[in-house]
């Protein structure tokens, strides 16, 4: 069944959780319109990159929603492979948890057994940690790691 409606409605716990699961679920995509529209936040920055230069695994995500948003998705993908697959996950859990506040039941849906499963969990998070170390190899094959931590704050503390 692609689709599973209890008979049973929410709690007012359950409710409480959906909201904030909601909450959680469209704040990159408001923050994604906003950004889109010329907004900036000065301190919104990936502590990582900034104290070593080195970008962490989730670089380029912020860059690659605005990609999406402005449907140019060769280049969401160019930012962070895994933008198009988070930003489409968001989306997906919004309406998912949207239509569970609406129906006031619980839905299960085909996609929720799915990510549930172990063995999906291991290659997902193997997938992008190879997609990492394969960013940060070319990194370091320019010369462009050297260069970033060497002017990062860490850098310029230690050398």
């Amino acid at each position: 069944m692609v689709f599973q409606l209890s008979p049973y409605p929410l709690s007012s716990h359950g409710k409480l959780v959906r909201w904030g699961l909601l909450g959680f679920s469209c704040t990159p995509l408001i923050g994604t319109y906003f950004y889109h529209q010329g907004y900036r936040i000065g301190f919104l920055v990936c502590p990582i990159r900034h104290l070593t230069g080195i970008p962490c695994p989730t670089c380029g995500m912020t860059r690659s929603f605005i990609a999406i948003a402005q449907g140019d998705l060769v280049q969401a993908v160019a930012e962070n492979l895994f933008g198009p697959v988070l930003f489409a996950s968001f989306v997906i859990v919004a309406i998912h948890i949207a239509l569970e506040l609406l129906t006031k039941r619980r839905i299960t849906a085909f996609y929720s057994h799915l990510v549930k499963q172990r063995k999906l969990q291991i290659i997902g998070l193997f997938s992008v940690l190879t997609y990492h170390i394969i960013r940060l190899y070319n990194m370091s094959q320019t010369e462009e790691m050297y260069l970033s931590f060497i002017n990062s704050p860490l850098g310029k503390l230690l050398f």
